[in-house]
């Protein structure tokens, strides 16, 4: 199973690389920060949403003579994270110039529709 998590990203590393080509030089250094955090909060996405499948969206919670049920952590932190994620996949997408990139490219249009 690592191996598959391992091949995907590098395909997702390399396409955002392939975005970061396009990028201006000067605004280069930001993007190829913006691309390396994208990567590891997908990691961290994915982590997060097996382990939310797993033990479920609610957990019983105990402390004390307390007891009750509350959202997952792994739910919140997946919500905060994915949030933040998409942040950042548009701030890379606003350094790219805006004729530099040919409409056909699909990750491109899914950015700009995010």
């Amino acid at each position: 199973m690592k191996k598959k998590k391992d091949t995907q990203l590098s395909s997702d590393m390399q396409q955002l690389n392939e975005l970061v080509a396009l990028i201006p030089d000067e605004r280069k250094q930001i993007a190829q920060k913006l691309a390396a955090e994208i990567v590891f909060m997908a990691q961290t996405l994915d982590q997060l949403k097996h382990d939310v499948t797993e033990r479920g969206v609610v957990e019983l919670f105990k402390q004390g003579k307390q007891e009750f049920l509350r959202e997952s952590p792994a739910l919140k932190a997946y919500n905060t994270t994915i949030q933040r994620y998409s942040l950042l996949y548009r701030q890379l997408a606003d350094l790219l110039p805006k004729q530099a990139v040919s409409t056909d490219n699909p990750l491109y249009d899914f950015i700009k529709e995010g």
